[in-house]
């Protein structure tokens, strides 16, 4: 991915507002000032001083070993070890300054509160979402599936999902982030499934929509829902995410063109049928029908 401000982190210190971490990281992406993330290893002990962020933030270490730590966040002292596969988490507005013993690897991700909010959409009239930072090292099994499903798919090996895949992974990111660390930490309520005519009218718009990149936002203003009502509405309703439902679409319309058309090429049917890539659909295809889509061509020319 090039460099550009929407896919590096940037913080406030006080001569300014600076790239967090300057040097470049081994993978990095950015959603047009509503994410960005940033894997990246540092290869010695350092110290970065005081800083604050726009918007909420949080670290993943990876690798193997303990690094050992202090911080201070509002100018109270912390000190402890950062853990492999234990998160630091601090807030918009909070000020950090932090020094680390040793090299380290892990991932950083940021969330704007414009995504949060747009997240919970009707979920969050009661205004802004408040977050308590949490910067000794804690275990958080769910956000380690989610921040590792975001880098896989950052990373271009998610298989044919898209925007509509990464915005989801970012609402389900979202919603993680106000249970854990907003303000009274809001419970979780069950989710109501979709209405059969809302199912039906999102169903209907995926359908006609396989060709293109289709976008959470645009199917949630479909069925007249936040991004995480559709979400958790849509599994409820049917057991399976809407991602998924959305590549099996494209997988079943991709069987039918086969069908219909056996001299087109697969990259062509590839792409008409909305996959990013060659290789996504091909992963996607087998992971349905256990098959390649030659071998499946082939089985129905007998």
């Amino acid at each position: 991915m090039t460099e550009t401000a929407a896919s590096r982190i940037f913080a406030r210190f006080d001569d300014g507002r600076m790239l967090y971490l300057p040097e470049m990281p081994l993978l990095m992406a950015g959603g047009k000032g509503s994410f960005t993330f940033e894997h990246r290893r540092i290869d010695a002990r350092g110290h970065i001083p005081a800083h604050t962020f726009d918007e909420h933030i949080f670290m993943l270490p990876l690798g193997e070993r303990e690094v050992r730590f202090k911080s201070r966040l509002n100018g109270r002292l912390f000190e402890g070890a950062i853990e492999p596969w234990r998160f630091r988490f601090l807030a918009a507005g909070d000020s950090l300054s932090t020094t680390w013993a040793a090299p380290m690897e892990g991932i950083f991700l940021t969330l704007s509160p414009g995504l949060i909010a747009s997240s919970l959409g009707e979920e969050a009239d009661s205004g802004p979402v408040e977050f308590v930072s949490n910067i000794m090292p804690h275990a958080d099994p769910l956000l380690v599936q989610l921040s590792l499903a975001l880098q896989y798919h950052l990373g271009g090996k998610s298989g044919g999902g898209g925007r509509l895949f990464e915005q989801s992974l970012l609402a389900a990111i979202a919603a993680h982030l106000v249970a854990a660390y907003g303000a009274g930490k809001r419970g979780r309520a069950r989710a109501a499934p979709l209405t059969r005519r809302v199912r039906a009218r999102v169903e209907e718009y995926v359908q006609q929509n396989l060709g293109r990149d289709m976008a959470l936002a645009d199917i949630a203003a479909v069925a007249g829902l936040s991004p995480r009502q559709l979400s958790r509405g849509f599994r409820a309703a049917t057991g399976q995410s809407l991602w998924q439902f959305v590549i099996e679409c494209r997988v079943r319309e991709a069987t039918r063109m086969l069908a219909r058309r056996p001299a087109l090429s697969l990259s062509y049917i590839a792409h008409a049928c909305g996959f990013e890539s060659y290789s996504q659909f091909i992963a996607a295809f087998r992971k349905i029908f256990g098959q390649l889509p030659s071998e499946y061509r082939r089985s129905r020319r007998h």
